[in-house]
């Protein structure tokens, strides 16, 4: 359904799912709200992750890539490494159960384009 719509606004869908999944993590373990910080990895992550796949890299490498940079952006708004490791796999859980439902209910695999989840 959705992957009838143009790049631009498939990118966009991605950046903001990205973006609240980290919103909610991060929300969640630190309880203050990183509006600016979590649109602004979501951006970071997504187009990193686009740049890799343009590249030519096996799917893998697009979802493992954004890694060490999430995790040092990860540090920039915690800067407490107890927190970081509750966020980071909180940030993945809601993320993949993000991708699951817009998987499922709209067709639409571009959270992680290696893990398509419909034919």
């Amino acid at each position: 359904m959705l992957s009838t719509l143009p790049p631009v606004i498939l990118l966009d869908i991605a950046i903001l799912f990205t973006a609240l999944s980290w919103g909610l993590g991060m929300y969640l373990v630190d309880k203050k709200v990183h509006l600016f910080a979590s649109l602004a990895i979501g951006c970071f992550v997504c187009l990193f992750g686009y740049s890799v796949e343009s590249l030519g890299a096996p799917p893998w490498a697009v979802v493992a890539a954004p890694v060490p940079p999430d995790i040092l952006l990860l540090w920039y708004v915690l800067r407490k490494p107890k927190e970081m490791l509750l966020a980071y796999p909180l940030i993945w859980a809601i993320y993949i159960v993000f991708h699951v439902l817009l998987s499922a209910l709209l067709h639409y695999d571009s959270l992680i384009p290696a893990w398509r989840l419909h034919s």
